[in-house]
């Protein structure tokens, strides 16, 4: 009889207790030696093997082997090979066959569809078939040593797969052929119909499809935009919401589906699926998708796999996304070079790319030709090294918060000195390129020799304040020739003092404008200059009150020589020539008309009644004409016998009253 070996585990306890009676084989006392010598060298092994005896290719196996069978153990046991693999049978009969007619192989990472749990599923086997002779040297048999090999051969599969989509990623730009590859790619790796990227709207219940990938033309695509509430149901949508990633492999068995939406599912040709749910900042934001039109068992391995696709997608995007943000503002910023090279004879810009710690990796031959520095001297030198120490600091912590994620970009003024010593001045655009999780990889800076522009501004500044000088000089002599010639002539004292003053007011205007470049004065300041004389001994009697509204040169020389009459005349005859009247001068800016207006009031109390004149003076006409052809407005003045009202309308050129604050805003009196 014979005797199973005592560690032959489950599956020799099986042959034991087995009735072989009905099997091929016989009564196991009756097997042939040969048969009886490979069970036992197999029941004792912990390597996978199989035995397949005599015509009907009887099917013996021992407990490594178990796993492999999955769901067809035990019943495997003593039943023909071709009953037992049926759906691979058509695979692995040619070997079968080559081994029974005594030519033994080997086979490595082998494809075979196995339904071992009930399913189809893929796997990959390594393993040799060798034909086995009994006693008169015929090949009764085969004998099959063997190991699964799926998970490797998977997991090669799987980053071959992501550097294949790494690579081809690394070569996209545009947000739509980031998700385009990507949907390709993992449909076409996992063999479904249809996949795609879809992200969600700020309210969380529409997806947005812009294009996604299909196995042939016979499956629709989903692009567009769809409601997945509405059509896909609030248990899978839950689901989505929570993170939690959906997987269906029949809708028609799935209870989160439900009959209420199970049409939606079959209008878009879909049994089974994977989707994948984007969760940024608490937000449900976006979601990876795999169809297939008919029902099918996902393995984990799938599942984890449409995860890190969905992740890397995101990513992927998100970095088209910032680096089309940066090719726009590259854009621009190759705009104003143009504007920059037709203003400075086409000055040509440097570039140099930059580690995180400031070393240059990569320069052009402009930058060597703006430093003075060849690029392998360059090349490994931090940029500040080449900074003046004055501009060191600032350009380190700019650097630091771009390399920190505080700034997106920063742009810079400085000075480098040359390999030959000099100062060069040189305006800096920085900014970062970071990797698919955000962190940074390198800087980049676009660098402008400024240097012409700095000297001709230094130049404009010296012939300004030379103009100025030169214009103050002659103002001063006018009024020195003036009081020389009025001072031995017969013209009345009034006159001589009249005009006097208004040379002194029209000088004290020009030191507001002179201040500011000539580019134009606040209403405020000049109020202040022209009001400063009249303000002695009458303490808080003068009160002003209006916004900060910018003058043009013109308006500012008219309004201050207007001020300064209302002044004089209300120091001489008006509020201000007792001890109890007051002048309040108010202004702001109308914004209601198409052309914004500046509304200005001179407004006398508690001085002499007023009584209009018998004729106007000069001052009158100054007011009246003058100042009205200068501000193209209206200048009206009221003799109220309660005190003089001056009020003017002037329009506001655009580039005035954009430079404007809120006419709520009080400032204090001059």
């Amino acid at each position: 009889m014979l005797t199973f070996p005592a560690d032959g585990g489950e599956t020799g306890t099986l042959m034991r207790t087995r009735d072989w009676s009905m099997s091929p084989l016989g009564s196991p006392e009756h097997w042939p030696p040969a048969l009886r010598t490979v069970v036992s060298l197999m029941l004792t092994s912990k390597f996978p093997m199989f035995v397949a005896w005599g015509r009907e290719l009887t099917f013996l196996y021992n407990d490594g082997y178990v796993p492999i069978l999955g769901a067809k153990h035990p019943h495997a046991m003593g039943h023909p090979f071709q009953k037992v693999w049926p759906e691979i049978w058509d695979d692995i009969e040619p070997l079968v066959a080559r081994a029974m007619a005594g030519e033994a192989t080997f086979h490595e990472n082998l494809h075979l569809v196995m339904e071992r749990h009930g399913f189809p599923e893929d796997t990959w086997y390594t393993f040799s078939y060798s034909p086995v002779r009994d006693d008169s040297g015929a090949i009764a048999g085969m004998f099959c040593a063997c190991t699964e090999t799926t998970e490797k051969v998977q997991a090669d599969r799987r980053a071959k797969f992501h550097i294949e989509l790494s690579e081809r990623l690394a070569t996209l730009s545009e947000p739509r052929t980031v998700t385009l590859a990507t949907a390709r790619a993992l449909g076409t790796h996992i063999g479904a119909d249809r996949a795609g990227y879809g992200e969600i709207d700020e309210t969380g219940g529409v997806v947005a499809v812009e294009q996604d990938w299909v196995r042939d033309v016979s499956i629709g695509s989903l692009a567009g935009e769809a409601r997945i509430l509405e059509a896909f149901g609030p248990a899978v949508i839950a689901e989505l919401r929570a993170g939690r990633t959906l997987v269906v492999e029949d809708c028609l068995d799935d209870p989160r589906v439900g009959n209420a939406h199970a049409a939606t599912w079959a209008s878009i040709g879909c049994r089974s699926l994977i989707v994948t749910p984007l969760i940024k900042d608490g937000l449900f934001r976006a979601l990876l998708y795999v169809h297939e039109a008919k029902p099918r068992h996902w393995t984990a391995t799938e599942v984890m796999l449409v995860e890190r696709v969905a992740h890397r997608t995101w990513d992927a995007v998100e970095r088209a996304r910032i680096e089309k943000d940066l090719r726009d503002r590259e854009a621009a910023l190759r705009e104003n070079e143009q504007r920059l090279r037709a203003t400075y004879e086409h000055v040509f810009a440097g570039i140099g790319e930059v580690d995180r710690n400031g070393r240059f990796l990569r320069v052009n031959e402009r930058l060597c030709a703006i430093t003075g520095y060849r690029p392998d001297e360059l090349v490994g030198q931090t940029f500040w090294a080449m900074n003046h120490l004055d501009d060191r600091e600032v350009d380190l912590q700019r650097f630091s918060q771009l390399m920190l994620g505080k700034t997106r970009t920063y742009t810079i003024e400085k000075r480098y000195i040359h390999k030959d010593g000099h100062e060069v001045w040189v305006e800096v655009a920085a900014s970062r390129v970071d990797d698919a999780a955000g962190q940074p990889l390198y800087g980049i800076s676009v660098i402008q020799d400024i240097s012409d522009r700095k000297r001709a501004e230094e130049h404009q500044q010296l012939l300004i304040h030379e103009l100025n000088h030169r214009v103050k000089n002659t103002l001063a002599t006018v009024q020195s020739i003036t009081m020389q010639t009025l001072r031995g002539s017969e013209t009345p004292r009034t006159t001589s003092e009249a005009l006097e003053s208004r040379l002194f007011a029209l000088s004290r205007a020009h030191n507001v404008l002179t201040r500011e470049n000539w580019e134009g004065a606040l209403l405020h300041d000049v109020v202040s200059e022209v009001l400063e004389p009249y303000r002695s001994g009458r303490e808080g009697r003068i009160q002003c009150q209006g916004g900060r509204v910018h003058l043009a040169p013109r308006m500012a020389l008219a309004l201050s020589m207007a001020i300064h009459e209302l002044a004089t005349n209300a120091a001489k005859y008006g509020a201000l020539s007792n001890e109890a009247g007051q002048v309040h001068l108010t202004w702001m800016v109308d914004h209601t008309p198409m052309t914004p207006l500046l509304l200005l009031r001179w407004e006398e109390k508690g001085g002499p009644v007023v009584k209009p004149p018998l004729r106007k003076g000069f001052g009158s006409r100054l007011i009246e004409r003058s100042l009205a052809l200068d501000l193209n407005g209206n200048v009206q003045i009221e003799y109220a016998p309660q005190g003089l009202i001056c009020s003017v309308e002037a329009p506001l050129p655009p580039w005035m009253w954009q430079l404007t604050l809120p006419e709520n805003r009080d400032v204090p009196n001059p």
